[in-house]
């Protein structure tokens, strides 16, 4: 039986297939929108939203737009965008954001059962009342850290696993995010982001921008043991395997290391050639799903670059968790003057 959708609910639940055949039926296309300047609010729209993301946090309140219409055509704009400027860590926070936006209005305000139901099967979830089945289970919580998630902890019977109403909606925000990911970057003709160029350039700073308030400034000295181990390989001239110069890589662009420092770091190899490099850096940091990501520590032991483990390692999954939770520890208090104002603290000279 065919659900009948609002504009509204679309705006909610832009990555269901519906939106492809109203943004059709009204003559839309990416070509038009690039073509027409009065078309330019919906680029402006996609901006936007790729602002708001990185903007977002833990409680965010969405509210529902004046022009729901916009919000259906900023999401597509906003996956176009963020794939033209080919960064992981851009695709990751729009990937966050839309499961988390989609999860709020679940949540708060969805109360058609209908359609609760037709977004569980467009997302291939399938549900037999509150259980789902286990091989189906596993395959979507698989990246989720919590205990609670583990097939261990879990009620089972007859291949099902029991699950709550709020649990379901956790695993399609789960399942929202890691799809999205999967489709992202678009395979996009050149010619397309060249079209686009102003709003790309913008994404890219408002990315960049992110990535400084979230890293700060690059310390050596926060680095994690595997990192610091291959860094200080790289600077001194010693050999590095692929997998070890992925790794490196990865890190240093993710944490807010520009391309020329990042070659300028394997500079010192007696075979260093800065065309072949400066190719492979690039390659690594802006082509292909698997060149945006820095492996996780199970990746790093298995391609045996996991070097120097300490306790602290053993809090953490991610080579760049390590970072940031350092980053956070070793921030430099701020304590407050007579008058009740922050002052930061002066380094001694």
């Amino acid at each position: 039986m065919k659900i009948r959708l609002e504009l509204q609910d679309l705006a909610h639940y832009p990555f269901l297939k519906e939106t492809q055949e109203v943004i059709a039926a009204r003559g839309y296309s990416l070509r038009s929108i690039i073509g027409n300047p009065e078309n330019r609010i919906y680029l402006d729209a996609a901006v936007d939203r790729l602002r708001d993301a990185t903007q977002s946090k833990k409680g965010r309140v969405w509210t529902d737009s004046d022009d729901p219409f916009l919000d259906i055509l900023s999401y597509g704009l906003a996956r176009i965008l963020v794939s033209c400027i080919k960064n992981r860590s851009g695709i990751s926070t729009l990937a966050r954001y839309e499961a988390e936006r989609a999860f709020y209005f679940l949540q708060t305000i969805e109360k058609n059962d209908a359609l609760r139901r037709h977004i569980f099967r467009e997302l291939d979830m399938p549900l037999l009342g509150s259980s789902m089945p286990y091989t189906r289970y596993i395959e979507i919580t698989q990246t989720l850290r919590e205990d609670t998630f583990r097939l261990v902890n879990r009620d089972l019977s007859q291949g099902q696993v029991f699950l709550s109403e709020e649990e379901k909606d956790l695993l399609l925000r789960e399942r929202i995010r890691t799809l999205l990911l999967d489709q992202l970057p678009l395979d996009l003709p050149e010619s397309v982001c060249d079209s686009l160029s102003a709003h790309v350039r913008i994404v890219q700073s408002i990315i960049a921008e992110r990535s400084v308030e979230e890293y700060g400034e690059v310390e050596e000295s926060r680095f994690p043991p595997c990192i610091h181990a291959l860094f200080e390989a790289a600077v001194t001239g010693k050999y590095l395997t692929h997998s070890g110069r992925f790794a490196l890589t990865t890190f240093l662009h993710t944490i807010g290391m520009d391309v020329t420092e990042i070659i300028s770091t394997f500079s010192q190899g007696s075979d260093f050639n800065i065309e072949v490099t400066s190719y492979q850096v690039n390659h690594i940091i802006s082509q292909g799903s698997d060149g945006y990501t820095t492996p996780s520590c199970a990746t790093m032991m298995t391609h045996g670059i996991c070097t120097g483990k300490n306790a602290k390692c053993k809090q953490i999954s991610h080579p760049l968790s390590y970072y940031r939770k350092e980053k956070r520890a070793n921030k430099k208090p701020e304590k407050k003057n007579s008058s009740g104002q922050k002052n930061q603290e002066k380094e001694a000279k």
